[in-house]
């Protein structure tokens, strides 16, 4: 069974990342270092780890949507906590994820063009390589569109044609991914002829690359409210086993084969995060009485979650509080001096979580996250609940969950709420997939520990301290990321048709699938 613990990794090719400054493109889908002639192979495992790497590090995740989603905090520079983000760092990543996704059209178009094709059938079947770039590029643009809303799309990758893109509607966006994933799946046939190097993710194996496709079209579906298609994309095929998840395992021994959160740790010397207390007393099974009138009440409450002892570390015991959410740093700093031998950011053994690893994986989609779709997708279905609850144990590495699962179980059949149960589990599940958490409690407003503006995030000596954001996201948490600031000089009028389309360019703005 795979576990984070044993990912299995490749090494990377280190001739893929002779390309310089990875966060300094000038233009939109526009890479000056790429060669000008390319193998499929490098092309695929550039783009697995760059979109693996920039997506989990400490910029994007860290500083962006890990903060969005509550399951962490920064101890130092609180700014981001309360949705001051810094300008520059949306504008990278809204340029560079283009970047990244233009060497998987790359691999389309060398697999498609007459004059190149029979030279890449030497790297795997022309229609294997077209497909998993396809469903990767799905994968990506998911990303990108659940971040900002409305974006560049269907002209997005030509810029010799579009060089000002339009902003496409996250609606015709989705519904395009969905029809893109049923394409690639139908391209993978058995028996075909997957990569024979270059593909981190699954090592050539196409038939995890069709699941792949079925389990993203499962959660395209489920997030835009089409059952159908999600019952649909179930008969397909969807994830069966741990072992199937699509991840990419990186190998540690420098850069490039760090994982981002070492990288962020050890080498860029940045321990600037935490687990928010909010998160850490969800685990432990605690209410939480004063978040808002009427409190928080733990659907779990009074067990406490072994995973909770793998996400904090060895050196860490039972009494870890985690630190509150969107406080200014004067009152971080009070609360760390406070709690000093129970925050959770360092522990006295020297020895970190598994997050920490050089060799920590980066998740695209997993299958005890499937697990939990497909409850939801069947009113809620207490089977394939207790499979992701297993699962995700079983992923995490916790070496006997039974009393756990019976416990959570139990939970499950007394209480009258089976959705905030499923969906409170997948969120704990979802720890370093925050991306994804963020989404899942924009679509669903779970879970209820999550603390919104105006509300009090801790109680010191007393006296309530208050969520109060620097920018305004309205009665909610933020909703979506602003637009790249060059977007407003480079291709003012798509920008300004997309703003009158969705809404405001700010943080209160909801993307389409959370109205």
């Amino acid at each position: 069974m795979k576990t984070l613990f044993k990912a299995i990794s490749i090494f990377l090719l280190a001739a893929l990342f002779l390309t310089g400054c990875e966060k300094d493109f000038d233009k939109i889908n526009s890479n000056p270092n790429a060669a000008e002639k390319g193998f499929t192979p490098y092309l695929f495992t550039y783009a697995q780890r760059s979109l693996a790497f920039f997506m989990y590090d400490s910029w994007f995740a860290g500083r962006m949507v890990t903060l969005a989603s509550q399951q962490a905090v920064q101890r130092n520079y609180t700014t981001e906590d309360r949705y001051d983000f810094r300008e520059n760092v949306t504008n990278n990543y809204f340029r560079n994820f283009y970047a990244y996704i233009s060497n998987l059209e790359e691999i389309i178009r060398l697999n498609t063009d007459e004059g190149t094709k029979g030279e890449m059938a030497g790297f795997g079947d022309n229609d294997a390589q077209i497909a998993s770039a396809m469903i990767l590029k799905a994968w990506a643009f998911q990303v990108i569109t659940d971040t900002w809303g409305d974006v560049p799309y269907s002209q997005a990758l030509n810029p010799r044609e579009y060089a000002t893109p339009v902003y496409d509607k996250q609606e015709d966006i989705y519904n395009d991914l969905i029809a893109k994933l049923k394409t690639a799946g139908s391209m993978i046939t058995p028996g075909m002829k997957g990569w024979t190097t270059g593909d981190i993710i699954y090592g050539g194996d196409m038939d995890n690359w069709e699941k792949f496709a079925n389990s993203l079209r499962l959660r395209l579906a489920l997030r835009m409210g089409n059952m159908t298609e999600a019952q649909s994309a179930i008969s397909d095929g969807v994830f069966e086993n741990n072992d199937q998840s699509a991840m990419f395992a990186f190998v540690g021994g420098g850069t490039p084969g760090n994982a981002p959160t070492y990288s962020a740790y050890f080498v860029d010397n940045r321990n600037d995060f935490t687990m928010s207390k909010q998160f850490v007393n969800l685990l432990k099974g605690m209410d939480d009485p004063d978040i808002r009138t009427g409190g928080f009440t733990n659907p779990f409450g009074g067990i406490v979650d072994p995973r909770l002892a793998i996400y904090r570390g060895p050196g860490m015991d039972d009494n870890t509080v985690g630190a509150p959410y969107g406080v200014d740093d004067n009152t971080m700093k009070a609360y760390i001096n406070a709690n000093t031998n129970t925050i959770n950011y360092k522990p006295a053994s020297g020895v970190y979580g598994v997050i920490v690893s050089a060799t920590f994986p980066s998740i695209l989609l997993d299958y005890p996250t499937v697990c939990f779709m497909v409850s939801e997708v069947n009113n809620w279905d207490r089977t394939w609940f207790e499979k992701g609850v297993t699962a995700s144990l079983d992923l995490w590495g916790v070496a006997d969950g039974a009393a756990y699962i019976s416990s959570v179980m139990a939970k499950f059949d007394a209480s009258n709420n089976k959705e905030e149960a499923v969906l409170t589990q997948k969120y704990i599940h979802l720890y370093t997939q925050s991306s994804e958490a963020w989404a899942e409690y924009r679509r669903t407003g779970y879970p209820k520990s999550v603390v919104k503006p105006g509300e009090v995030t801790y109680v010191a000596d007393g006296t309530p301290v208050t969520f109060e954001p620097v920018n305004s996201s309205g009665t909610d948490i933020v909703q979506r990321f602003k637009y790249a600031t060059s977007e407003a000089t480079l291709n003012k009028a798509n920008l300004d048709a997309a703003i009158a389309n969705q809404g405001p360019d700010t943080y209160g703005t909801k993307v389409w699938w959370a109205k």
